[in-house]
């Protein structure tokens, strides 16, 4: 095949300088760097080796060792991997592939090598490559897929200006474009990718009008980049045309409503989607479940603060919203979505020993209310199981940095109930308490430490309110530390 021996191999130097710099990467490299298992293992032990190395030719001769004795499905995961983090070893790592016995020429990490060498200054050779590639290419419909892909690649890197030569390339085919509905839904995704909705949405009308059936995806894409860009009608009308296209509101695409509604705080538009969602019996995901919740500032800066008044039951939250959310239709949605018990199902798993209530994926507020609908639900299923827990993890897929929060909030919340479960000894990510404890917890009353009609004193009462309960509250989580449960 041409050279990609013209790709320059890193500049010499200490391994720092060849820290990896996050940039956006395509679905596509994603899903060919999650190889997992032992292809997982190796990569981790090939991205150490590389850290280790202080000179360029040391680094060639790991690689080359590398893709000479891999499979592969591990070789090409490690490429995306380095292609995802912006690594300038993915340019020799390349070439090593394109000389492996196996190797099978692919738009998508052609695409990808030329625009992080176009992104590392080496314009050049990302022009060289690319030109190399497309003469390979014999027919129309791989070169459409390759423009596409050219696209997505140039735009994730903020290339904008080289993705826009490519779109001209691509509109300059001869129409309707090869390949078919494959082709379209190309370059939908591409031109959603460079914020080019209006342009998607023509492409997605074509490709209609040319008898090609889209997926809810397709339609999906162009929605949520007209709702990136605060186009709320625009993205509407979208979705609305799936109907016409035959096609059912799923999840997905209520997801990306809820997230549109969520990032331009319309709660009144919430509001009517999730009633919509209900009469559809389209059920809100945990993703929905965080979009919502997010967006509503007063739960938000409760779960933040937990101040004394506090909300301590669905009711009491709903009530509370009512009274003293500046929000107008706050309460109301968050009202609505409690209505759904679909996310706490999911959330809950019983057993014949244990149920545990999973808040992995939840935001922090997500979590606050979620624990007031979980605590709701064991009031009014009295039999259960022989241990009751609630998993909130140790924090490490949290991007602040300290004490795990949603743990924190977890002990905060079920600690000022009164309830009886402590951190385990085995796992720090796990509150655990006895059936017979819990029951007792459960037929016990408990509201927020400062009535809900005290909220209105001035601001030195509520200092003074707030002081002892405050005290008492962390005296009890610093002693409850050295009593953990056996499990």
């Amino acid at each position: 095949m041409p050279a990609v021996a013209s790709l320059p191999p890193p500049a010499p130097g200490p391994a720092a300088l060849r820290r990896r710099r996050f940039s956006p990467a395509s679905a596509s490299l994603r899903r060919a760097a999650s190889g997992g298992g032992s292809s997982w293992r190796s990569e981790r032990r090939l991205m150490s080796e590389l850290e280790r190395t202080v000179t360029a030719g040391a680094a060639e001769r790991v690689i080359r060792g590398y893709v000479g004795t891999k499979s592969e499905r591990a070789a090409l995961a490690a490429l995306s991997r380095l292609l995802m983090d912006s690594d300038p070893l993915a340019v020799p790592f390349y070439e090593a592939v394109t000389q492996a016995r196996w190797f099978k020429w692919s738009s998508i990490h052609a695409a990808a090598v030329a625009a992080l060498l176009e992104a590392n200054g080496a314009a050049e050779e990302s022009r060289s490559l690319i030109a190399d590639s497309a003469a390979r290419l014999e027919s129309g419909a791989d070169l459409a897929l390759f423009y596409c892909d050219l696209m997505a690649a140039f735009s994730s890197r903020g290339l904008k200006r080289r993705a826009m030569d490519f779109y001209a390339q691509l509109r300059a085919m001869p129409t309707p474009l090869a390949g078919g509905g494959k082709t379209y839904m190309a370059m939908i995704k591409s031109l959603c990718m460079m914020g080019l909705a209006a342009e998607a949405e023509e492409a997605l009308r074509v490709m209609l009008s040319l008898g090609y059936q889209p997926d809810a995806f397709q339609f999906g894409l162009v929605a949520k980049c007209y709702g990136k860009a605060g186009q709320l009608a625009e993205m509407e009308r979208v979705i609305a045309s799936m109907s016409d296209a035959g096609i059912r509101l799923g999840t997905g695409a209520a997801n990306i409503v809820l997230s549109c509604y969520s990032a331009c705080r319309e709660h009144g538009k919430m509001l009517a989607w999730l009633k919509k969602m209900r009469k559809l019996r389209v059920t809100p995901t945990t993703k929905g479940y965080n979009f919502v919740l997010n967006s509503c500032p007063t739960v938000v800066s409760m779960a933040r603060e937990l101040d004394p008044s506090l909300p301590l039951s669905a009711a009491q939250l709903v009530r509370k919203l009512k009274s003293a959310s500046p929000w107008p239709a706050e309460a109301e949605v968050v009202q609505e979505l409690l209505a759904a018990s679909s996310v706490l199902t999911k959330a809950m798993v019983w057993s014949e020993t244990e149920v545990k209530l999973n808040l992995h994926g939840f935001s922090i507020t997500s979590a606050y209310v979620l624990m007031l609908q979980w605590v709701d639900a064991l009031k009014v299923d009295r039999t259960l199981p022989l241990e009751v827990s609630v998993v909130c993890g140790v924090g490490k897929h949290s991007d602040v940095r300290g004490e795990p929060k949603v743990r924190e909030l977890a002990q905060e919340v079920l600690s000022r109930t009164g309830s009886p479960l402590r951190l385990s000894a085995r796992n720090k990510g796990r509150l655990v308490a006895k059936r017979d404890r819990v029951k007792h917890w459960l037929a016990t009353e408990w509201t927020s430490m400062v009535p809900e009609e005290s909220t209105d004193q001035s601001t030195n009462s509520s200092d003074q309110q707030q002081c002892l309960p405050n005290l008492l509250r962390k005296l009890g989580q610093f002693f409850s530390s050295f009593v953990p449960v056996s499990r």
